[in-house]
């Protein structure tokens, strides 16, 4: 079963959350029947852009170990020891609100403030 144009349009907020949730170009054509320059080209003419997870300014990366337990996942880290931690993201450190979120794609998972 070949691929074939389709009109993408009405697929637009489908295609929109694919790629916020860091779905490929190949697999959201494989869902639409498409090709995955055709999805491309599409995401390019309506501003349809991959958020890149590493902002432009500071930088810091730190390994990770994931453990899970009862009351979800837990990152055991060094990131406390970062200036870029200290500065943008202790004071949200178990005080219990919902500005941070946990964005997980194929081959990443990040951090991002809610704004």
């Amino acid at each position: 079963m070949g691929t074939r144009r389709v009109a993408l349009k009405p697929h637009a907020a489908k295609i929109r959350r694919w790629v916020d949730e860091g779905r490929g170009d190949e697999w959201i054509a494989g869902e639409l029947n498409t090709t995955p320059s055709s999805v491309q080209s599409f995401r390019s003419r309506n501003s349809i852009y991959r958020r890149d997870p590493v902002r432009r300014g500071r930088l810091s990366e730190h390994a990770v170990v994931l453990e899970e337990n009862e009351r979800g996942i837990l990152l055991v880290t060094d990131a406390t020891d970062s200036d870029v931690f200290a500065k943008e993201w202790r004071h949200l450190v178990g005080d219990g609100s919902d500005d941070v979120r946990m964005v997980v794609t194929q081959d990443r998972i990040y951090l991002e403030k809610v704004r």
